[in-house]
C-alpha cells in the first residue's frame, strides 16, 4: 500500500513540475512573440481604382482583395497625393507631399528631388530589417536602390503570344519604343508574366527569412492593371464581353475650365503607345469594351496573385507577426468623361483602394476617416516600433486602426501637374496654376453629382464655398512649396 502511495505522489508532483514547465514555455514563446519585429508585406497595385467588391461594386472579380479587406481595416475614403506613378511612389516612399516643383512627374526619382529624405527602405534596414523589393515599387529600379538587401524589379509587359510579338515586331514607334497591342490573353499559367513570377520570388524569399528569424519589409509591386492589359485567357474568359458596361459620361463636365482636359488629360499615355487608338477623340464603343474586358481581366489575375502571397504567410505561420499593407499609385479611368488612364484631380484618378490588415488592430472593418498616402510612412514605422523623421508629411493612422469612428482628416490634398484639389465628404475644388498663373478652377458637389459632371464653381450663389476652399488650397500651397529638410 505503501508503494502505491509512493507512486501516485510521485506522478502528481511530475505532473506539477511538467505543468509549471509548459506554462514557463509558454510564457516564453509568449514574450517570444512580443518581442519580434513586425514584418511587413507591402503590396503596391498599379492602377487600380476602388471599384472593387469590397468597396461595394460588384464588376470585377476580386476575392482575395475581399478577403484581405475582411481581415484587416479597410479605408474608404483614400486617395492619392498624385495621380501619376512615379510622383506617387516616391512620395509614399519618403512621406513628402508633392508640390509644382517637386515629384511631378511619372519620370520622378525621390533620389533627386529629396535626396536628404530617409526613405522607408532605408529607414527600416537601419532599424534590423531585411529590406526586400521586387516588382514595381519606387518607378526606377535603381533609385535608392542601395537601400534595399535586395531588388528586382523584373521585366514586366513581355508579351507571350507569338501573335502579340509578330505585330509589335511590325509595329510602328510610339513615344517609348515600338508600340503594342492593348491586350492580348493566350493559354498562360500564371507565372508567365512577371507579376506571377515575382509572386514566387516574394514567397520564397519571406519562407527564408522566417525560417533564419530575420524580419522582414517585403515589397511586392504588381504592374497589372497598368496598360497593355496582359493575362492569362482563364481570367479573361470569366468575363461575358458583351455584358460589360460602358462609361454613361463620356464628355467633359458642364461648366468645366478647358484647362481641366487640355493640359491635365488628353488619354495621352493610351494614344501615343498603343496600337489601334484614335490620336483624338472619343473611342468607339467595341474599343472601349475591349479595355475595359482588358482591365477587369488583368484586375482579377493581379488579385488571384494577392491571394497566393497572403495565404502563404498562413502557410510559413507567420500571419500573427505581419503587418499587409495593400494600396494603389492612383487611381484610372475607364471613359469616364473621355478620359483614360489616370493624370488628373477627378475622382476616377486620385481615389484608391486601400487596407490595412495588422495582427494588433481591427478586423472586418472600415472608415470613412479621410487618408492620403503620405500617412502611410508614419504609421508603418508606429506600427515597427520605429521613430519616424521628423519632416513626414503625413499623420499616423493608428488612431483610426485602433477605433474606425475615428475622423483623423477631414480632407484630403491631391494634384496633377497644373491642378491642384482639396477633396472633402461634400465637395472636391480644384485651381489650376502655371507658376505664378492662375488658370482656373472647378467645384463639384460630391454629395448631389458624385460622378462630378457639374461645375458648379461659376454659380455665383458658391463664391463664398469658392473662397473657402481656394484658402485652403493657398496655406497648402505654401506649405508643401517649402523645403521640409531646412
Amino acid at each position: 500500500m505503501k508503494k502505491i502511495y509512493s507512486v501516485l505522489v510521485y506522478l502528481i508532483l511530475l505532473t506539477l513540475l511538467f505543468a509549471n514547465c509548459k506554462s514557463e514555455i509558454k510564457q516564453e514563446v509568449s514574450a517570444n512573440i512580443i518581442d519580434q519585429k513586425q514584418n511587413i508585406l507591402f503590396i503596391s497595385i498599379d492602377d487600380l481604382r476602388p471599384k472593387i467588391n469590397s468597396y461595394g461594386e460588384t464588376k470585377m472579380i476580386t476575392p482575395n482583395i475581399d478577403q484581405l479587406a475582411a481581415e484587416g481595416l479597410q479605408f474608404n475614403n483614400a486617395f492619392t497625393n498624385i495621380a501619376v506613378c512615379g510622383a506617387s511612389r516616391a512620395s509614399i516612399m519618403t512621406g513628402i507631399r508633392p508640390s509644382q516643383k517637386r515629384f511631378n512627374d511619372f519620370s520622378t526619382r525621390a533620389s533627386v528631388d529629396a535626396p536628404a529624405a530617409i526613405p522607408l527602405n532605408k529607414i527600416f534596414k537601419e532599424n534590423g530589417y531585411e529590406t526586400i523589393g521586387y516588382g514595381k515599387i519606387y518607378h526606377h529600379e535603381d533609385d535608392f536602390s542601395e537601400y534595399w538587401s535586395e531588388v528586382e524589379k523584373g521585366k514586366p509587359h513581355v508579351f507571350q503570344d507569338p501573335k502579340s510579338i509578330e505585330t509589335i515586331n511590325n509595329a510602328e514607334s510610339g513615344e517609348y519604343g515600338k508600340k503594342t497591342p492593348i491586350l492580348e490573353y493566350p493559354e498562360v499559367d500564371n507565372y508567365a508574366y512577371n507579376d506571377g513570377k515575382i509572386t514566387k520570388k516574394a514567397i520564397a524569399k519571406m519562407k527564408s527569412l522566417s525560417q533564419q528569424n530575420k524580419p522582414f519589409f517585403m515589397a511586392v509591386g504588381y504592374v497589372s492593371p497598368h496598360l497593355p492589359f496582359i493575362q492569362p485567357k482563364k481570367y479573361w474568359d470569366m468575363y461575358n464581353h458583351d455584358n460589360i458596361a460602358l462609361a454613361n459620361n463620356a464628355y467633359q463636365p458642364e461648366n468645366s475650365p478647358d484647362i481641366a482636359i487640355e493640359s491635365q488629360h488628353n488619354s495621352a499615355e493610351l494614344r501615343k503607345n498603343y496600337l489601334g487608338i484614335p490620336e483624338e477623340g472619343n473611342l468607339s464603343d467595341a474599343l472601349s469594351r475591349d479595355l475595359i474586358h482588358g482591365y477587369y481581366a488583368s484586375v482579377t489575375y493581379m488579385d488571384a496573385l494577392v491571394g497566393e502571397l497572403v495565404r502563404s504567410l498562413d502557410e510559413m505561420g507567420i500571419r500573427d507577426n505581419t503587418t499587409i499593407v495593400l494600396w494603389s499609385d492612383h487611381g484610372y479611368f475607364l471613359g469616364e468623361h473621355g478620359f483614360w488612364c489616370k493624370h488628373s484631380t477627378f475622382h476616377e484618378a486620385v481615389k484608391i483602394p486601400f487596407i490595412i490588415s495588422s495582427p494588433k488592430y481591427v478586423k472586418n472593418q472600415t472608415t470613412e476617416s479621410f487618408t492620403e498616402l503620405v500617412d502611410v510612412y508614419p504609421t508603418l514605422c508606429e506600427i515597427a516600433n520605429i521613430k519616424a523623421p521628423d519632416y513626414i508629411h503625413g499623420k499616423s493612422l493608428i488612431p483610426v486602426l485602433e477605433d474606425p469612428s475615428k475622423m483623423l482628416k477631414q480632407e484630403i490634398y491631391t494634384r496633377y501637374k497644373e491642378g491642384e484639389a482639396v477633396v472633402d465628404k461634400n465637395y472636391s475644388y480644384t485651381e489650376f496654376f502655371n507658376e505664378e498663373t492662375y488658370l482656373g478652377n472647378m467645384l463639384y458637389d460630391l454629395q448631389k453629382d458624385f460622378k462630378q459632371n457639374m461645375d458648379i464653381s461659376k454659380l455665383p450663389e458658391n463664391a463664398v464655398l469658392v473662397d473657402k476652399y481656394s484658402e485652403k488650397l493657398k496655406v497648402m500651397r505654401a506649405k508643401v512649396n517649402i523645403n521640409p529638410f531646412e
